[in-house]
């Protein structure tokens, strides 16, 4: 058992070889990715596994049947690998990875097919990155909280609305040389006459809708406000209680983000949502809370050389 390996084993290399081949990039056994992932593509967030059958419990009740020597030892460990898995699949879904877990005898049956699924899915996400670093169009979207319901916006009076017929958050375009929270609250203060006091910024969503339009959302959780709701020109305002609002015909993409509505982040949330000239989701990367940069040392001890030189000038 040994000899047994349990990195580039003989299924991920040939996995790899047909993905080089296209001239994709990705670490192989990452420590940056829990779980460490046979295939890696981090920019894009897709964690790939090749999984033997014997080791990963492939119809683990039949397989075990056929071990006659050291059987309890065996079905210990298997089972310790399948709860194993479960949890890195979990632990990289929370943390906005997409999972593609192939078994060995797939690999070795259909390599080429395998791999171009895997090439597809990372460059449609490539796509989606790069897209979004030349947005030129930004966006706040704001979900005001009163306690035991959102204020929605029923999307029914704006001609050739892409939102006709949805309930979304409140909010609209920023104006030239305006903040995202300074637009937030002229958007709400417009559309709903509310005046927001106290606001938690939740991150920023990338909607990409077919190849041509792509936005960039900034979210908002308004919890402190004053004044009446009003009426609004785009659709119907209504207060929608906790318990029924994901009831409501929303964007599919947003019941990705809804959760964080009311859980506390150690950082902004990221989202890149990818929606077809239908309005069908095709694919979305995260969410995922990017960690601040922490600041090169010797960077760091330079910039302080230097404003100490300069501040000693006469």
């Amino acid at each position: 058992m040994s000899s047994i390996r349990g990195k580039d084993t003989g299924i991920e290399k040939l996995l790899r070889k047909e993905i080089h081949a296209a001239g994709l990039h990705y670490q192989t056994n990452s420590s940056k990715a829990f779980g460490h992932p046979d295939l890696l593509f981090a920019s894009t967030r897709v964690a790939v596994f090749c999984d033997s059958e014997f080791w990963h419990g492939y119809h683990y009740e039949e397989a075990i049947e056929k071990v006659h020597t050291h059987r309890l030892f065996w079905e210990a460990k298997i089972q310790r690998n399948i709860a194993r898995d479960q949890e890195v699949n979990a632990r990289l879904k929370e943390e906005g990875y997409l999972v593609l877990r192939y078994w060995g005898k797939d690999i070795e049956a259909r390599p080429k097919e395998i791999a171009e699924e895997i090439i597809t899915i990372v460059k449609r996400r490539l796509w989606m990155v790069e897209r979004s670093k030349t947005l030129k169009e930004f966006t706040t979207l704001a979900y005001i909280d009163r306690g035991d319901a959102y204020l929605l916006l029923h999307r029914t009076k704006k001609k050739n609305d892409e939102n006709e017929g949805k309930w979304i958050g409140v909010g609209g375009h920023l104006e030239e040389n305006e903040s995202p929270v300074a637009a937030m609250k002229r958007e709400i203060l417009e559309e709903t006459g509310l005046l927001v006091e106290g606001y938690r910024y939740l991150g920023q969503v990338d909607f990409l809708y077919g190849h041509k339009k792509a936005e960039r959302m900034y979210l908002y959780v308004v919890d402190s406000f004053s004044g009446e709701v009003g009426e609004c020109d785009e659709g119907d305002l209504a207060w929608i209680a906790k318990d029924s609002f994901l009831k409501m015909p929303m964007w599919e993409g947003d019941l990705l983000f809804i959760p964080y509505l009311t859980k506390e982040t150690a950082s902004p949330l990221h989202l890149q949502l990818f929606y077809d000239e239908t309005g069908q989701l095709v694919d979305f990367i995260g969410p995922f809370f990017p960690k601040k940069k922490k600041p090169r040392k010797n960077h760091t001890k330079k910039q302080e050389k230097y404003t100490r030189k300069v501040h000693s000038r006469p």
